[in-house]
């Protein structure tokens, strides 16, 4: 199920870089920018408290993702259940183990990355278009 989760996030961030294509979606035209500096200002916090707590008490403080998982769903949820396989329970366990910055920074690269993609499809579709009001 986390990987779930996971999928679900990187298609939110993929599929905010089609929302610049709407015209009719305007009011939505900043919101991926905005989501882009609240992950980037994530990634900050999470190194920010993890050297916090290496320079403090000599152990890295920052969130694993599991916990992230269990302190915003509760303990005994339906995010964590294990699977069936174990190499996906091992897989999952790894996952969740990683510190927190991991999903932020490939939520980040992944914005970005449909941003440069939406981008260069909208460019294509503005030539394409200039090239057609040229030919009439």
């Amino acid at each position: 199920m986390v990987f779930l989760q996971v999928f679900a996030l990187l298609l939110l961030a993929w599929c905010f870089g089609a929302v610049q294509l709407s015209q009719r979606a305007r009011v939505l035209h900043s919101a991926p920018m905005w989501l882009a500096v609240v992950w980037a200002l994530g990634i900050v916090v999470c190194i920010g408290l993890g050297a916090s707590g290496l320079l403090r008490y000599g152990d890295w403080e920052s969130l694993s993702t599991g916990q992230a998982l269990h302190r915003v769903f509760g303990e005994g949820n339906l995010a964590m259940r294990r699977s069936e396989w174990a190499a996906l329970n091992r897989a999952a366990g790894v996952y969740l183990n990683l510190d927190v910055v991991w999903t932020l920074l490939a939520l980040c690269v992944t914005h970005f990355h449909s941003a440069m993609f939406w981008s260069g499809v909208a460019e294509r579709r503005r030539h394409a278009r200039a090239l057609r009001q040229r030919a009439r």
